[in-house]
């Protein structure tokens, strides 16, 4: 028993690592994709082709047939509030706050995504409690992401505090979709994911048809391929990997996934991009080891009582 659990372990860090490589990747192709896309177009893009990368995936058998028309109408109004606080809300508000907030401070909001749904698990999930070692580990691991992006306090002040608080609400909306995710039944990670990317994909193409009319835009192949890397393996892989993961470690667990994403792309650019890795990437680091080893202790801590 205790070797399958060992096993159940290994295998949530090697998703927590998976979802962190591939969003912390992301952000390479979304600067070539946004050469030639607005954001709305390229957020409508990845989301509709992630969709249709698991629709494809389901024909091929991967979990036994499960269409949506057959889910409960609770399990549906489930799905639509997922797509709406994980996918359509933070859309909209993060990129409409990212045009007056620096990347630093933006990141350091997103990073705040642990410590909100450490809260609100409080409330809404079964499974998670508020302990010491619990707050010690998400602390430490925000502590992680600011010694990492150092924001200058110049950067903050009231001129962008509404664009703040909606950079802010994004970082909610991420929480109660994470939180949410555990309620679906377990077993069917590739179904879950898929019922949230289409319905998140449809208001998110209306609204990119409709501001950003991408017929009119200059298309480039770069830019297209950049657009089905993100869809197929950075929304149709990464949730699936990301539904699988909180079914099996919980909301907190998986929301870690936001540390490691802009340490990744940190060190990302160490290799692809030449940047220079320094001390305060290597402190960044360590603080977030320690996180996740904190939050690991907690839990043999809680089998053990």
């Amino acid at each position: 028993m205790q070797t399958k659990n060992t096993a159940r372990d290994y295998i949530a860090y090697l998703l927590l690592l998976g979802i962190g490589i591939v969003w912390g990747g992301q952000f390479l192709f979304n600067v070539q994709a946004l050469k030639y896309f607005p954001p709305l177009t390229v957020a409508a893009s990845r989301t509709l082709i992630g969709a249709v990368t698991l629709t494809f995936a389901l024909r091929f058998g991967l979990e036994k047939p499960s269409p949506f028309r057959q889910c409960s109408w609770s399990l549906r109004f489930l799905f639509v509030a997922i797509a709406l606080f994980e996918a359509v809300l933070p859309m909209f508000l993060i990129i409409w706050g990212q045009q007056h907030v620096v990347s630093s401070v933006t990141a350091v909001i997103v990073g705040s995504v642990p410590i909100v749904t450490l809260i609100l698990s409080v409330f809404l999930s079964k499974k998670n409690y508020f302990s010491f070692s619990s707050g010690l580990s998400v602390a430490l691991g925000f502590i992680g992401i600011v010694v990492l992006v150092k924001p200058s306090t110049s950067n903050l002040g009231w001129d962008n505090f509404i664009y703040e608080i909606a950079i802010l609400g994004g970082v909610v909306g991420f929480a109660l979709g994470v939180i949410l995710f555990e309620k679906i039944p377990h077993g069917t990670p590739i179904h879950a994911a898929r019922n949230v990317l289409w319905i998140a994909s449809v208001p998110l193409t209306i609204a990119a048809l409709v501001l950003d009319k991408p017929w009119i835009l200059k298309w480039g192949v770069d830019g297209v391929m950049s657009l089905i890397v993100l869809g197929v393996v950075a929304s149709g892989c990464a949730y699936v990997m990301y539904a699988l993961l909180i079914q099996r470690r919980g909301p907190v667990f998986t929301s870690f996934s936001n540390f490691i994403v802009p340490l990744v792309g940190v060190l990302l650019g160490v290799m692809v991009r030449g940047e220079r890795f320094g001390t305060k990437e290597l402190v960044a680091l360590v603080l977030i080891i320690g996180a996740l080893a904190v939050n690991e202790l907690n839990l043999l801590s809680r089998k053990v009582d």
